[in-house]
């Protein structure tokens, strides 16, 4: 579980290659209360795409502290094949319900409690 903007999420983490690849592809949906965290071992440019998704999400990059590097906003299926991300280096991304960053007022360095 983290905490972005007050709220408590509950996020399964994506630590090996194949869960980081797999994400949240092949879901139906997430509740308001619920994403996923991936877990890179060292800061990088981790750019990601809607491939396999069935609904869209906000994705949330994060520095090793915590801090909001990068939003994209409510990112559809029909997006895929491109790709988003900041071009600098982050070491965790956070899929949440698409609307989550707007509906709660969430902005580049805020912080997430890990």
């Amino acid at each position: 579980m983290l905490t972005v903007a007050g709220i408590a999420i509950h996020v399964p983490l994506a630590t090996s290659t194949e869960a980081r690849e797999r994400g949240l592809s092949g879901r139906d949906g997430l509740g308001a209360d619920e994403g996923m965290l991936f877990v890179f071992p060292e800061d990088g440019v981790y750019r990601f795409w809607m491939k396999d998704m069935r609904f869209s999400i906000d994705i949330i990059w994060l520095s090793d502290s915590g801090e909001v590097l990068h939003i994209e906003h409510s990112l559809a299926p029909s997006t895929y094949p491109n790709s988003y991300g900041p071009t600098t280096s982050a070491r965790y991304v956070l899929e949440v319900p698409a609307g989550f960053a707007v509906f709660h007022n969430l902005h580049i360095g805020d912080r997430v409690t890990l």
